[in-house]
Protein backbone atom coordinates (compact mmCIF):
# COMPACT_ATOMS: atom_id res chain seq x y z
CA UNK A 1 0.00 0.00 0.00
CA UNK A 2 1.09 3.04 -0.82
CA UNK A 3 2.46 4.82 2.20
CA UNK A 4 1.34 8.86 1.28
CA UNK A 5 -2.22 7.27 1.74
CA UNK A 6 -1.20 6.74 4.97
CA UNK A 7 -2.55 9.42 7.82
CA UNK A 8 -0.75 8.18 10.39
CA UNK A 9 3.15 8.12 8.71
CA UNK A 10 2.91 11.86 8.63
CA UNK A 11 5.67 12.07 11.43
CA UNK A 12 7.85 14.93 9.07
CA UNK A 13 9.16 17.55 11.64
CA UNK A 14 8.63 21.11 11.18
CA UNK A 15 11.66 23.26 10.23
CA UNK A 16 13.25 25.29 13.42
CA UNK A 17 12.55 28.79 14.16
CA UNK A 18 9.96 30.77 12.00
CA UNK A 19 8.33 28.76 9.53
CA UNK A 20 4.48 31.04 9.14
CA UNK A 21 2.62 27.72 8.78
CA UNK A 22 -1.13 28.04 10.03
CA UNK A 23 -1.71 27.01 13.41
CA UNK A 24 -3.58 24.45 12.52
CA UNK A 25 -0.99 22.82 10.19
CA UNK A 26 1.70 23.07 13.28
CA UNK A 27 -1.33 21.57 15.42
CA UNK A 28 -1.62 19.04 13.07
CA UNK A 29 1.96 17.85 12.46
CA UNK A 30 2.09 17.88 16.17
CA UNK A 31 -0.50 15.26 16.58
CA UNK A 32 0.65 13.28 13.71
CA UNK A 33 3.68 13.13 15.09
CA UNK A 34 2.72 12.31 18.32
CA UNK A 35 0.64 9.17 17.23
CA UNK A 36 3.43 7.79 14.82
CA UNK A 37 5.80 8.00 18.12
CA UNK A 38 3.10 6.22 20.03
CA UNK A 39 3.00 3.32 17.62
CA UNK A 40 6.68 3.22 17.13
CA UNK A 41 7.50 3.47 21.34
CA UNK A 42 4.63 0.83 21.86
CA UNK A 43 5.40 -1.58 19.48
CA UNK A 44 8.94 -1.84 20.86
CA UNK A 45 8.41 -1.63 24.08
CA UNK A 46 4.73 -3.33 24.34
CA UNK A 47 1.94 -1.09 25.69
CA UNK A 48 2.22 -1.44 29.79
CA UNK A 49 5.91 -0.62 29.82
CA UNK A 50 5.25 2.50 27.12
CA UNK A 51 5.11 6.22 29.34
CA UNK A 52 4.11 9.19 28.03
CA UNK A 53 7.78 10.34 28.36
CA UNK A 54 8.90 8.35 25.68
CA UNK A 55 6.16 8.88 23.24
CA UNK A 56 6.99 12.69 23.68
CA UNK A 57 10.36 12.37 22.51
CA UNK A 58 10.46 10.34 20.04
CA UNK A 59 7.92 12.68 18.24
CA UNK A 60 9.55 16.10 19.63
CA UNK A 61 7.07 17.65 21.21
CA UNK A 62 6.81 18.86 24.78
CA UNK A 63 4.25 17.45 27.21
CA UNK A 64 2.03 20.37 27.52
CA UNK A 65 1.57 20.10 23.49
CA UNK A 66 1.16 16.23 24.27
CA UNK A 67 -1.81 16.91 26.96
CA UNK A 68 -3.43 19.61 24.76
CA UNK A 69 -3.57 17.23 22.29
CA UNK A 70 -4.51 13.89 24.25
CA UNK A 71 -6.18 13.42 27.58
CA UNK A 72 -4.24 10.37 28.66
CA UNK A 73 -1.96 7.94 26.94
CA UNK A 74 -4.33 5.46 26.44
CA UNK A 75 -6.63 8.51 24.64
CA UNK A 76 -3.54 8.76 22.34
CA UNK A 77 -3.17 4.56 21.55
CA UNK A 78 -6.72 4.55 20.77
CA UNK A 79 -6.60 7.28 18.53
CA UNK A 80 -3.56 5.92 16.90
CA UNK A 81 -5.73 2.47 16.53
CA UNK A 82 -8.28 4.31 14.85
CA UNK A 83 -6.03 5.57 12.12
CA UNK A 84 -4.28 2.54 11.80
CA UNK A 85 -7.39 0.78 11.45
CA UNK A 86 -9.37 2.70 9.07
CA UNK A 87 -5.85 2.30 7.18
CA UNK A 88 -6.65 -1.34 6.62
CA UNK A 89 -10.34 -1.80 6.53
CA UNK A 90 -9.92 1.10 4.00
CA UNK A 91 -7.56 -0.87 1.60
CA UNK A 92 -9.10 -4.07 2.34
CA UNK A 93 -12.32 -2.80 0.97
CA UNK A 94 -10.61 -0.47 -1.91
CA UNK A 95 -9.12 -4.44 -3.15
CA UNK A 96 -12.71 -5.55 -2.43
CA UNK A 97 -14.14 -3.37 -4.51
CA UNK A 98 -11.56 -3.23 -7.11
CA UNK A 99 -13.51 -5.81 -9.03
CA UNK A 100 -16.53 -5.33 -8.69
CA UNK A 101 -17.62 -7.95 -11.83
CA UNK A 102 -15.62 -10.89 -10.36
CA UNK A 103 -16.80 -13.79 -8.39
CA UNK A 104 -16.66 -13.01 -4.41
CA UNK A 105 -14.11 -15.49 -4.05
CA UNK A 106 -11.57 -13.55 -6.11
CA UNK A 107 -12.36 -10.07 -4.61
CA UNK A 108 -11.73 -11.65 -1.02
CA UNK A 109 -8.33 -12.93 -2.65
CA UNK A 110 -7.81 -9.30 -3.22
CA UNK A 111 -8.92 -7.47 -0.05
CA UNK A 112 -7.47 -9.86 2.01
CA UNK A 113 -4.18 -9.84 -0.17
CA UNK A 114 -4.10 -6.12 0.37
CA UNK A 115 -4.23 -5.88 4.06
CA UNK A 116 -1.33 -8.87 4.24
CA UNK A 117 1.11 -6.87 2.31
CA UNK A 118 0.09 -3.86 4.27
CA UNK A 119 0.82 -5.61 7.72
CA UNK A 120 4.31 -7.05 6.11
CA UNK A 121 5.47 -3.48 5.09
CA UNK A 122 4.61 -1.85 8.37
CA UNK A 123 5.87 -4.68 11.03
CA UNK A 124 5.65 -1.77 13.89
CA UNK A 125 2.04 -0.93 13.07
CA UNK A 126 1.19 -4.93 12.57
CA UNK A 127 2.08 -5.31 16.05
CA UNK A 128 0.77 -2.65 17.66
CA UNK A 129 -2.56 -3.04 16.06
CA UNK A 130 -2.86 -6.62 16.12
CA UNK A 131 -0.60 -7.71 19.35
CA UNK A 132 -0.16 -4.51 21.73
CA UNK A 133 -3.94 -3.60 21.34
CA UNK A 134 -4.65 -6.91 23.86
CA UNK A 135 -2.68 -5.29 26.62
CA UNK A 136 -4.50 -1.77 26.10
CA UNK A 137 -7.40 -2.01 28.29
CA UNK A 138 -11.03 -2.63 27.76
CA UNK A 139 -11.60 0.33 25.58
CA UNK A 140 -9.23 -1.19 23.23
CA UNK A 141 -10.51 -4.56 23.30
CA UNK A 142 -13.84 -3.05 22.09
CA UNK A 143 -12.67 -1.10 19.26
CA UNK A 144 -10.68 -4.43 18.28
CA UNK A 145 -13.96 -6.45 18.07
CA UNK A 146 -15.60 -3.75 16.25
CA UNK A 147 -12.92 -4.13 13.65
CA UNK A 148 -13.32 -8.10 13.62
CA UNK A 149 -17.27 -7.46 12.81
CA UNK A 150 -16.27 -4.78 10.24
CA UNK A 151 -14.24 -7.33 8.78
CA UNK A 152 -17.05 -10.34 8.22
CA UNK A 153 -19.10 -7.94 5.76
CA UNK A 154 -16.68 -9.13 3.43
CA UNK A 155 -16.90 -13.06 4.10
CA UNK A 156 -20.68 -12.80 4.67
CA UNK A 157 -21.16 -12.06 1.21
CA UNK A 158 -19.96 -15.48 0.22
CA UNK A 159 -23.23 -17.20 1.17
CA UNK A 160 -24.23 -15.81 -1.75
CA UNK A 161 -22.66 -18.75 -3.30
CA UNK A 162 -23.89 -21.69 -1.59
CA UNK A 163 -27.54 -23.35 -0.74
CA UNK A 164 -26.10 -24.45 2.49
CA UNK A 165 -27.98 -22.69 5.22
CA UNK A 166 -24.76 -21.96 7.72
CA UNK A 167 -24.39 -20.73 11.19
CA UNK A 168 -25.12 -17.27 11.62
CA UNK A 169 -21.29 -16.72 13.29
CA UNK A 170 -19.43 -18.20 10.43
CA UNK A 171 -17.81 -15.51 9.04
CA UNK A 172 -17.43 -13.68 12.47
CA UNK A 173 -15.48 -16.94 13.85
CA UNK A 174 -13.65 -17.28 10.48
CA UNK A 175 -12.75 -13.51 11.25
CA UNK A 176 -11.29 -14.65 14.51
CA UNK A 177 -9.41 -16.97 13.01
CA UNK A 178 -7.36 -14.70 10.60
CA UNK A 179 -6.86 -12.64 13.30
CA UNK A 180 -5.50 -15.77 15.61
CA UNK A 181 -3.21 -15.98 12.77
CA UNK A 182 -1.84 -12.66 12.10
CA UNK A 183 -1.33 -12.39 15.84
CA UNK A 184 1.10 -15.86 15.75
CA UNK A 185 2.64 -14.79 13.15
CA UNK A 186 3.28 -11.00 14.34
CA UNK A 187 3.93 -12.43 18.18
CA UNK A 188 7.21 -14.48 16.14
CA UNK A 189 8.15 -12.15 14.29
CA UNK A 190 7.08 -13.50 10.74
CA UNK A 191 5.09 -10.33 9.66
CA UNK A 192 7.02 -10.49 6.36
CA UNK A 193 5.53 -14.09 5.71
CA UNK A 194 2.06 -12.66 5.64
CA UNK A 195 1.78 -12.32 1.87
CA UNK A 196 2.53 -16.01 1.29
CA UNK A 197 -0.02 -17.42 3.79
CA UNK A 198 -3.06 -15.76 1.07
CA UNK A 199 -3.66 -18.90 -1.26
CA UNK A 200 -4.22 -21.33 2.24
CA UNK A 201 -6.32 -18.38 4.09
CA UNK A 202 -8.42 -18.42 0.72
CA UNK A 203 -8.72 -22.34 1.24
CA UNK A 204 -9.86 -22.19 4.53
CA UNK A 205 -11.96 -18.87 4.07
CA UNK A 206 -13.93 -20.12 1.36
CA UNK A 207 -14.22 -23.87 2.29
CA UNK A 208 -17.33 -23.12 4.39
CA UNK A 209 -19.77 -21.28 1.27
CA UNK A 210 -17.55 -23.31 -1.39
CA UNK A 211 -16.75 -27.23 -0.13
CA UNK A 212 -13.98 -28.94 -0.74
CA UNK A 213 -13.35 -28.88 -3.95
CA UNK A 214 -14.06 -25.39 -4.48
CA UNK A 215 -11.61 -24.44 -1.55
CA UNK A 216 -9.01 -26.42 -3.37
CA UNK A 217 -9.75 -24.73 -6.78
CA UNK A 218 -9.66 -21.54 -5.09
CA UNK A 219 -6.04 -21.54 -3.04
CA UNK A 220 -4.41 -22.75 -6.37
CA UNK A 221 -6.31 -19.57 -8.53
CA UNK A 222 -4.75 -17.47 -5.92
CA UNK A 223 -1.60 -18.99 -5.78
CA UNK A 224 -1.05 -18.88 -9.79
CA UNK A 225 -1.92 -14.98 -9.44
CA UNK A 226 0.59 -14.55 -7.10
CA UNK A 227 3.19 -15.96 -9.21
CA UNK A 228 1.84 -14.00 -11.92
CA UNK A 229 2.27 -10.64 -10.19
Amino acid sequence: MASGRRTARLSERLPRGRHGLPREAVTESQRNRILQAMIEVVSERGYPETRVVDVIGVAGVSRKTFYELFASKEDCFLAAYDVLLGNLLGDTARGFESKPGAPWAERVATGLGELLKDLAEHPDEARFAIVEVLAAGPKALARRDAALRQFTGFLDAGRAETSVELPGITSLSLAGGVNELLYSEILHGAVSRLPSRLPDLMFWITLPFLGPEGAAEERERTRLSMIED
